[in-house]
């Protein structure tokens, strides 16, 4: 049997390990680390069906292409410090990416639902089961 869908905590411990990846980046090694992180070992086929993993993915590759070998700091704290400077770095390019993406999909999905007669005051209600906890 298989290993089992990939949960949203999954996919994030994914996109956060190509994040902070530093050094030659295969698939191999990749898939290595991630069966290690949740348990799992998952293909490259099941890595690239999902959208975030794979932008992630193409991120962490095109960065380790460009980056060129940087030299030491002559410090452990500082050289320390700044490879979290750039992981950090790495992550919020990610995640600027990604709330593009939902951004342009959230105006599709307006545009979309007022054609079809919703209005964006409908389109704000509270969902129902938050109704319903607001009321205990």
């Amino acid at each position: 049997m298989g290993a089992p869908k990939l949960t949203d905590k999954d996919i994030e411990k994914a996109v956060l390990l190509l994040d902070g990846w530093s050094g030659k980046l295969t698939w191999d090694r990749y898939l290595a680390v991630l069966a290690v992180e949740i348990g799992h070992t998952y293909t490259k086929v099941a890595m690239l069906r999902q959208p975030r993993i794979k932008a992630a993915w193409d991120l962490a590759k095109d960065r380790v292409h460009e980056s060129a070998p940087r030299g030491g700091y002559g410090n452990v704290a500082m050289s320390l410090s700044a490879e979290r400077i750039r992981e950090l770095e790495r992550r919020v390019e990610r995640l600027t990416f990604e709330n593009n993406e939902l951004l342009e999909q959230f105006v599709r999905w307006a545009h979309n639902a007022t054609r079809r007669g919703l209005s964006l005051t409908d389109l704000d209600k509270p969902l129902p089961l938050a109704e319903k906890k607001a009321t205990k």
